[in-house]
């Protein structure tokens, strides 16, 4: 910057020509000589170019009448103190900006955040339709009351997923390959900021941290620049939130953060073939807390609590799933420890299916019966009950016949086990073709859940390529939408 020194040090130290230490708030150097540090501000630097103002003016009047001065008719050459001179007075912009240099820069980010709102109300309209009015802090809050005005490599990272995101959705909806690009860039640069704070022992733990994670996690779902590349995006974002702790998402911003992506972590899990930690007695615990709290609460929604309920026990589906398949491949053995492994398997699938009945039963009631009671939807806008609670019925009734499908098999393996091998003509009534668990009719070494767009389509009519709430269904069908075997 021109007329500004190049050097960080305190200004005493660069009147003395020496290495300042940088210390804060006072340097070293200034503290040993016993004077007060005046600081690290940078000052401008006046320059007396009176002498070569009146050469230029004295030139321009001896050019010759009607002919303009050269100076005046030929650019400046690249590179010389006249072309820095000319580009800094041609950059100076309005007054505003002489004022407030960032000013530029905050009317952009408050734009963008802006964007991003109309983005998330685009996106994931019965998601921030159930939750945004159940939690202290909603996403859009959050976006615009978040300062702006800072540095900190905490705040960077988050504010490049901010704009990768709005970038994005411009780019989209005006079919502009552009800011596509450019959005791609501004991802690029906000995991870079992460990869930083995600080692960091202060900011690791951070809300900010997370919060970028979760919106890089859905810039890849909105750009779909792979086939669910989205899915390893949220192992990252798991990973951050055991870290966190549950103590971190009782309340606040850290509550909204678990909700707005705990069904894509069920989906992970699922497509991993391992358990889901919110399947864990401790996170468990601390999702029934959240809902006996919203129970005693003035605006509560019984609509949202049966279906925050019932995500409880879909979180503990693909830890069934995977104890159903370590049961099923052990020997022909009909040992007390695998009969013991057996009855309490069968014993949580059995508790986990008749909560997850009970729940659609009182949703499938309540929306047929107590839609218009407020009492019933709380503050969900009567417009989204019926998406709302179509998508969670949906996770429910997968759920329910992923249970079934589980019994049948420990049943139908307990007999196996009984005969000796004898493989028994099973009948599956469920096995049909919107079944997405009817694969399991074939060995348990061979399951494999997957994330099926092809399936999504055929079955629901919903395409990413078509619909813009097509993550919103997948969020509310609390990760169950789009899952086969």
């Amino acid at each position: 910057m021109v007329g500004v020194p190049r050097s960080n040090g305190c200004r005493t130290c660069l009147q003395r020509r020496v290495k300042c230490d940088l210390t804060e708030p006072q340097c070293l150097r200034c503290q040993k000589r016993g004077q007060d540090c005046p600081g690290y501000e940078k000052r401008w630097k006046f320059c007396d170019e009176t002498s070569s103002k009146s050469r230029k003016a004295q030139r321009r009047s001896q050019a010759p009448q009607g002919q303009a001065p050269l100076q005046e008719t030929q650019p400046p050459h690249p590179g010389t103190r006249t072309d820095q001179i000319t580009t800094f007075g041609a950059r100076k912009g309005t007054i505003d900006e002489r004022v407030e240099p960032n000013l530029a820069g905050v009317a952009l980010d408050l734009q963008q955040r802006e964007v991003f709102c109309t983005f998330l109300l685009t996106s994931f309209p019965a998601q921030f339709a159930s939750c945004g009015a159940r939690v202290e802090v909603n996403w859009i809050d959050y976006a615009r009351r978040r300062p702006m005005s800072t540095t900190a490599t905490v705040s960077q990272a988050l504010l490049w997923a901010f704009r990768s995101v709005a970038t994005f959705f411009v780019g989209k909806v005006n079919k502009d390959r552009d800011k596509l690009t450019c959005s791609r860039h501004m991802y690029s640069r906000a995991l870079g900021y992460l990869a930083g704070l995600i080692v960091h022992p202060k900011f690791s733990k951070d809300d900010e941290t997370l919060a970028a994670a979760i919106l890089l996690t859905i810039y890849e779902m909105a750009d779909g620049t792979g086939q669910a590349a989205w899915l390893s995006h949220s192992r990252g974002v798991s990973t951050l939130i055991q870290l966190r702790g549950p103590d971190a998402h009782r309340g606040g911003f850290g509550t909204t953060l678990l909700k707005s992506c705990r069904s894509f972590l069920v989906a992970d899990a699922f497509v991993r073939g391992e358990k889901c930690f919110l399947g864990d007695p401790e996170w468990r615990a601390l999702m029934t807390e959240l809902a006996d709290a919203e129970s005693q609460a003035s605006t509560k929604s019984e609509l949202g609590l049966i279906v925050d309920r019932a995500f409880i026990e879909v979180a503990s589906c693909p830890a069934r799933l995977v104890e159903t398949k370590s049961l099923l491949t052990h020997g022909l053995a009909h040992t007390s420890h695998i009969a013991s492994t057996r009855e309490t398997l069968i014993k949580a699938i059995t508790n986990s299916r008749h909560v997850l009945s009970d729940m659609r039963c009182k949703l499938e009631i309540g929306v047929v019966k107590r839609k218009d009671e407020t009492s019933f939807t709380g503050p969900i806008p009567w417009n989204f009950v019926d998406s709302f609670a179509q998508s969670s019925l949906h996770g429910m009734r997968s759920g329910i016949a992923l249970l079934d499908q589980l019994l049948t098999l420990i049943e139908a393996d307990s007999r196996r086990r009984q005969l000796n091998g004898h493989i028994l003509n099973l009948d599956y009534a469920a096995a049909c073709a919107s079944n997405p668990w009817a694969a399991m009719e074939q060995e348990s070494a061979s399951w494999q859940v997957q994330f099926d767009p092809e399936f999504l389509q055929r079955t629901f009519n919903i395409s990413p390529d078509t619909h813009d709430d097509w993550m919103d269904r997948i969020a509310m069908s609390m990760g169950m939408l789009g899952l086969r075997l």
